[in-house]
């Protein structure tokens, strides 16, 4: 019989051996814990609020945290047919209005009026106020017709001078036009019917138009030039003519203008002109009625794009001018003036004009026009030798910025 300590030594070598190779097969599970009956699983640790819980008496007090806002929402596009989102952001950013007059322009009675088709004023407070470009075709009309070509350049620009008003100040506007002529021929339209091929003209126009009272105002202007072809220049080289009207501006339909027009040719000297411009729709209105002598002019606005009016019109223009000129040898002339005698040649003749015009937002206009040109006359001094040229038809356009 074995001892008692080796019994036990033996038992207690048997059971690790047994749970070393239990451990190494996997086959031991973790123990399980079991709740006595009656009782419920643990409660959760608990969730710490929202709001802290008030500092101990006495801890020092930590600053608040910012509050926290929610972001603005973004704001919608424009649901405009005409917004642009690739446009320009330094341009305006609303469309083309066109009941708002285009910029350059001037409010109702106190529009300055050009001396002859010319703008003259520009709202803009700059020196130089416009530039104008004009370009003039007239088909001669046969062997015996007179053709015409003119190019015509001009500036205004801003004098405001310190004894005249703010919103009337002084217009200087200087010019030149160049004149090239086909004809007449003076074996058709005989030996007298003869004239320079080049004619030209410089000047200098002076305008002012203030406001006297509301709705009253004036429209003056004086112009000096030359106008010959410059091979001889003398006294009767120059020409005086200007302009006075009153313009009463009744309401935004009615204007009224009466005055005088000096236009120092060879036949007409001074013309009375004047009349009603009338705008039926007021200033939002498509069509307005110059009825004015002695250029009257009916326009109709086609349509309205970005930044741009367009209209078309119907015009009636009294044309021409005077030169002096040296004459050749006129032949049969009796009695015969000597060669290369000093004079002046008068052309005159009616238009009847249609054309479209165009006006921006940042000052540019243009038009473009033809016209049915009748009534034409030739008249020399110092000899009055008359020639009427055969009626004819002319295009002309031009660009003011």
């Amino acid at each position: 019989m074995l001892p008692l300590k080796q019994v036990l030594r033996s038992a207690l070598l048997a059971s690790v051996a047994l749970i070393y190779a239990e451990a190494t097969s996997g086959q031991i599970s973790p123990p399980t814990v079991q709740f006595p009956s009656g009782t419920t699983n643990p409660a959760p640790p608990p969730v710490p609020s929202a709001t802290p819980a008030p500092p101990p008496v006495g801890a020092p007090k930590l600053p608040a945290a910012p509050a926290v806002t929610a972001p603005p929402k973004l704001q919608a596009p424009p649901t405009s047919p005409n917004f642009d989102p690739y446009a320009d952001p330094t341009l305006p950013s609303q469309p083309f209005n066109p009941s708002a007059p285009p910029l350059g322009t001037s409010p109702p009675g106190t529009a300055q009026q050009p001396l002859f088709n010319e703008a003259t004023f520009g709202q803009w407070p700059r020196f130089l106020q416009q530039l104008r470009f004009r370009q003039m075709y007239m088909n001669r009309g046969g062997q015996g017709g007179l053709g015409w070509t003119e190019t015509a350049m001009s500036g205004t620009f801003l004098m405001p001078l310190s004894f005249m008003p703010e919103n009337a100040p002084l217009l200087v506007t200087p010019g030149f036009n160049f004149n090239w002529l086909n004809g007449p021929n003076s074996q058709v339209a005989g030996p007298g019917a003869q004239a320079p091929p080049r004619l030209y003209a410089g000047y200098l126009d002076l305008g002012w138009s203030p406001q006297l009272t509301h709705g009253l105002s004036a429209d003056v202007g004086f112009r000096a030039g030359i106008y010959s072809d410059f091979k001889s220049i003398t006294w009767q080289s120059w020409r005086w003519q200007g302009r006075g009207f009153g313009v009463w501006q009744t309401n935004d339909k009615f204007q009224w203008r009466a005055g005088l027009i000096y236009l120092d040719r060879l036949t007409i000297k001074l013309l009375p002109a004047g009349g009603l411009v009338y705008t039926p729709g007021g200033p939002d209105g498509k069509m307005k009625f110059d009825i004015l002598f002695p250029n009257p002019k009916f326009s109709y606005r086609l349509d309205s794009f970005r930044n741009a009016d367009l209209r078309w019109y119907l015009a009636g223009e009294y044309g021409g001018g005077t030169w002096s000129q040296k004459f050749p040898n006129l032949g049969t002339i009796q009695p015969q003036p000597p060669a290369n005698t000093t004079g002046r040649i008068e052309y005159n003749d009616i238009r009847l004009i249609s054309g479209i015009e165009w006006a921006g937002y940042y000052g540019l206009k243009g038009f473009a026009e033809s016209a049915y040109v009748f009534n034409r006359q030739l008249r020399y001094d110092p000899n009055y030798v008359l020639y009427d040229p055969s009626s004819t038809w002319m295009i002309r356009g031009g660009l003011t910025y």
